[in-house]
């Protein structure tokens, strides 16, 4: 009996032993049969990447992503991470072949409720290939092919290449995803400069990212305390000494986190007209349909996956610079003036000369094309911004919703349909609202409808600045605030030219003989109109007639009398032939007002036109980056420049030393005097001492257009031409006088703010001798003192070679 008795026993005790390593088998096996990853999913896991903007000197612009991340190789990785991820998530990482036998049995036991014990390989297969079941049998069963994937990857990638793979995928929240973006994202470096106690707390937020938020003001001590324990486990691990532990646990957290937001960080706007020019490029199809630049398997490449680069032309200080010098001219000057300017108006901010139905439609007109318009109409969803492709009326909660459609991509968002008649009531109702300032976001209530006339009231401005060798564009400031005010004022927006479209009607002329100390009489042009109109008799801005001035005078000083006497003697057909020849595109039509600007073109269209005559007459169309890499360092795109001679040498220089009498001022023999309207730059006194001063040769040419709408300078360098546009986005909304609404108030200080900063920096290489003249002889007279006296002012334009 005792024997049978000690079989039982010997039985039962190895049934308890055996059961559940059979068991384990069993589920091994019937894992192993189970939906895997393939080998080839194995090299090659599928992870979202984020395509990198990068400035001309290979640092960051921004990213275009659904998820954060940019991937760093291992030796870009500080050891201090490396150390920290093993000595608190695995050990004997080094040692295994990435299962840990107890730690997996006690996790799909216990469903990780007594502690997980996953090696990083483990958790690494868990990121790549499965969604974390809440069903206990599923997730049960998800830590045996866990337990298979890793060994798999174990053969297939090095340790190294395991803790590079893991770090790159982690999700560290706040729009971090991967190390890289972590360590920019919460202290503003790279992961290869991360200290001990950077690197201790972003592995101590790989618990639980939420709850170790270092973000959230409450959440500090947490995070302060998950760090130390990390730390003590680099302690016993060896990685860091005792003494060292006891000073690093004091440290505060030093966060220096940083925003990241399609809407935020350098060039916005720069960065949001790349992304369309970028999407059109990578649609492009041959005759054939083919796409033009498919992905090694034929696809299309996704901007927003596919771990893109873009080399831009953008220089980072000069960036900077443009971005300042706008915000320091018109948050602290020009914008207050327009504020006291309008507070004078009935209807403000629209001039008074607009009548109520006028102001009605405009209204109207930005109310529908508000986010919030959009929104009511079920147009676009205001969680995700998707827009009405995405979204589907659907009945939810007893009524009728919107709702955004997560199988198409959207976000599961519902909310109420809104009749269109309920609208303008919804508009005219109060709520709480965050504005923009130029001293920041402030918290107030406004109706709709009144915080569309309060943005109204912005003056908004654009600067383009460019090399006019090679095209590259080396600044772009499209607006004022890219969060609140999206349009681009640089190449979307058309406005009118004003008097900057007179150099075209010069350089004309110039290449038909006409000489710049030609002198001319300073009496109204009339033109013949058609049968039942008067005739157009263009008048001077200050309204001063009489006497002679030379051409090159006249355009120093903008004159309309002998700017329309020269389109009377050219025609405007042979003007708008020059104009596309210097990359003007935009409609032009050939009536005689056009020497007077009435055309509407972009900022961009402008200030490559004008690099045409810094580069010697040949026209080079803007470029805005030069090439475009794949995820794996591969080109598959070139930018090839596009050029066209479209002036003679010669005349290109004629004009260049014309347009310096704008900055110098220009000679008129008849009174003596030197006269320019970008003088100011040279000059210092009173508030101008901030931007002007400028000792260095420049040319330029100011604009201004009816009723003080638009202000605009361009200014040339030999290396650099910059163009500034600054008006209210409706040309209803504008300055009551010239004095404050000319461009050489509105635009020119913008300019000389930028330059004074780019002149001043001595990192950055820029010519400040004066434009090359052409070999052998020009055959014209430039210096016009020669016709009369010298200057009654004392003012001496520079005219030195």
């Amino acid at each position: 009996m005792k024997k049978t008795k000690s079989g039982k026993r010997r039985f039962v005790w190895w049934v308890i032993v055996l059961a559940p390593l059979v068991g384990l088998f069993g589920m091994l096996v019937i894992a192993s049969f189970s939906d895997l990853p393939s080998t080839e999913d194995l090299e090659n896991p599928r992870s979202d990447l984020a395509t990198a903007v990068l400035f001309s000197d290979g640092s960051q612009m921004g990213q275009y992503y659904r998820e954060n991340r940019i991937p760093v190789d291992y030796e870009r990785i500080s050891p201090n991470v490396v150390h920290a991820l093993i000595a608190t998530e695995d050990e004997r990482f080094r040692e295994h072949s990435g299962i840990d036998l107890r730690g997996t049995l006690r996790a799909a036991i216990f469903l990780g409720k007594r502690g997980g014990a996953s090696t990083i390989t483990q958790q690494l297969s868990k990121m790549l290939f499965t969604e974390r079941s809440s069903n206990f049998v599923k997730r049960t069963f998800q830590k045996f092919q866990e337990w298979i994937i890793s060994a798999r990857l174990e053969r297939q990638y090095t340790k190294d290449e395991i803790i590079a793979m893991y770090l790159n995928r982690f999700d560290w929240i706040n729009q971090a995803v991967g190390i890289n973006s972590a360590a920019h994202v919460y202290f503003n470096t790279t992961p290869d400069s991360l200290r001990v106690e950077q690197a201790a707390m972003l592995v101590g937020m790989l618990k639980n990212p939420a709850l170790f938020n270092p973000n959230k003001a409450h959440r500090v001590d947490t995070v302060l305390h998950r760090r130390m324990v990390v730390l003590d486990q680099m302690r016993r691990n060896g990685f860091i000494g005792t003494v060292e532990y006891d000073s690093l646990k004091a440290l505060p957290l030093g966060l220096h986190f940083q925003s990241v937001s399609h809407t935020e960080g350098p060039a916005p706007y720069f960065r949001e007209v790349l992304r369309g020019k970028l999407q059109h490029l990578l649609d492009s199809t041959d005759a054939k349909g083919n796409l033009v630049f498919p992905r090694p398997d034929g696809k299309k490449y996704d901007i927003y996956t596919d771990g893109l680069r873009i080399y831009t032309t953008v220089d980072r200080r000069m960036q900077s610079y443009a971005e300042w010098g706008l915000r320091e001219h018109l948050a602290s000057e020009l914008q207050p003036d327009f504020f006291k300017d309008i507070a004078r108006k009935k209807n403000r901010p629209f001039d008074s000369r607009v009548n109520q139905k006028e102001i009605a439609a405009i209204l109207n007109t930005a109310m529908k094309r508000s986010v919030r318009y959009k929104i009511l109409m079920g147009k676009m969803c205001g969680s995700c911004e998707r827009p009405a492709a995405y979204i589907e009326e659907v009945m939810h909660e007893g009524s009728k919703h919107y709702h955004c459609r997560p199988d198409l991509g959207g976000c599961d968002n519902y909310w109420p349909v809104v009749k269109e008649s309920e609208v303008p009531g919804i508009f005219d109702t109060p709520v709480p609202m965050r504005v923009f300032t130029w001293q920041g976001e402030k918290d107030t209530v406004l109706s709709p409808l009144d915080s569309i006339r309060y943005y109204k009231s912005f003056l908004q401005s654009g600067l383009l600045s460019m090399d006019p060798h090679t095209g590259f564009v080396k600044a772009w400031v499209g607006g004022i605030d890219y969060k609140h005010f999206q349009y681009d004022h640089v190449d979307q927006a058309r406005r009118q030219v004003g008097s900057t479209f007179k150099p075209f009607v010069y350089a004309t002329a110039f290449r038909e003989g006409m000489e710049p100390c030609r002198e001319v009489p300073n009496q109204k042009v009339c033109f013949d109109m058609p049968p039942g109109q008067p005739d157009w008799c263009p008048e001077n801005s200050d309204a001063e007639y009489g006497g002679m001035v030379t051409v090159a005078y006249a355009l120093a000083n903008s004159m309309n009398t002998v700017t329309s006497w020269l389109m009377k003697q050219y025609g405007p057909e042979a003007v708008i032939v020059l104009a596309r020849h210097m990359g003007v595109k935009s409609p032009l039509e050939p009536v005689p007002s056009l020497c007077l600007g009435v055309a509407d073109l972009t900022l961009s269209e402008m200030t490559g036109a004008f690099s045409t005559f810094a580069n010697k007459g040949v026209y080079i169309e803007p470029i805005i980056f030069t090439r475009i890499e794949d995820k794996n360092g591969n080109t598959i795109y070139d930018v090839t420049p596009h050029t066209f001679e479209a002036l003679d040498e010669r005349t290109a220089y004629v004009m260049l030393r014309v347009l310096q009498g704008v900055i110098d001022g220009a000679y008129n023999p008849s009174t003596g005097k030197v006269v320019g309207t970008g003088m100011r730059l040279r000059t210092s006194w009173g508030t101008r001492q901030k931007y002007a001063n400028i000792k260095f040769p420049m040319a330029g040419k100011t604009g201004t257009t009816q009723n003080n709408s638009d202000g605009w300078f361009i200014g040339i360098t030999p290396d650099l031409v910059t163009g500034v546009w600054t008006g209210a986005d409706d040309r209803s909304v504008r300055f009551s006088t010239t004095d404050k609404g000319q461009g050489a108030n509105m635009a020119l200080p913008i300019y000389g703010y930028y330059m004074n900063r780019v002149y001043a920096d001595p990192t950055i290489e820029i010519n400040t001798g004066n434009f090359e003249k052409p070999e052998g002889e020009l055959g014209i007279e430039l210096d016009c003192r020669t016709k009369g006296k010298g200057g009654t002012n004392g003012g001496k334009p520079n005219w030195g070679d």
